[in-house]
């Protein structure tokens, strides 16, 4: 990405942050964002479709920095980079907490969860080389949507959990999935029958 564009797009997502830190979600809009971080409303249609798009856009930047500085700080054992996620929002509680009662909060989990199950693909290639495409693809989704459920809980239930606990849960998960898809040659169970609620 151009230094430019990536500028502009972290100039936005820290007026998101700030804004959030005392409004509510619903509440900014893409005028607020703007004036905000100092950019022009037709800079931001250059980037972003709408707003949406730029929340789940940015949650998704944001995992991606996230598995970047897990890589660079050598934590190649973890499929997601868990710890870096969950501390980041951490350090963001006043923002986190208002994001969780939003209507936003589902888009940029969408976001986040598209962009983990492309991590995850990526990591897997390279710590279970063995695997099959298609396994290692819905490994992937199984451990996306496992870490952003953790998140949605974890969100909804005010922080309750901490996040040390949270990053410590997942690892263990999944290391147990990672595990058993490693430990030995699958045995098909063929599906030749549908099940009986279906017509």
């Amino acid at each position: 990405m151009d230094e430019r564009i990536a500028r502009t797009r972290l100039r936005l997502a820290h007026a998101l942050i700030a804004l959030g830190r005392t409004r509510d979600l619903e509440d900014i809009r893409v005028g607020d964002l703007v004036k905000a971080a100092g950019v022009g409303r037709s800079t931001f249609y250059a980037h972003f479709r709408n707003r949406d798009d730029f929340l789940g856009q940015s949650f998704a930047g944001m995992i991606a920095a996230c598995d970047s500085a897990a890589r660079r700080e050598g934590l190649s054992s973890d499929i997601l980079p868990v710890a870096h996620v969950v501390m980041h929002i951490a350090g963001n509680d006043a923002f986190s907490r208002r994001v969780a009662p939003s209507r936003s909060m589902e888009v940029m989990l969408a976001a986040g969860e598209r962009k983990l199950r492309l991590i995850a693909e990526a990591n897997l290639e390279k710590l279970a080389a063995g695997l099959h495409p298609e396994e290692r693809r819905q490994t992937a989704a199984f451990l996306a949507g496992a870490f952003i459920g953790q998140l949605r809980l974890w969100l909804q239930n005010d922080f309750r959990t901490a996040p040390e606990t949270l990053i410590v849960s997942h690892r263990r998960l999944a290391a147990g999935v990672l595990g058993s898809i490693t430990a030995a040659p699958p045995s098909p169970v063929p599906f030749d029958r549908k099940p009986a609620h279906v017509p």
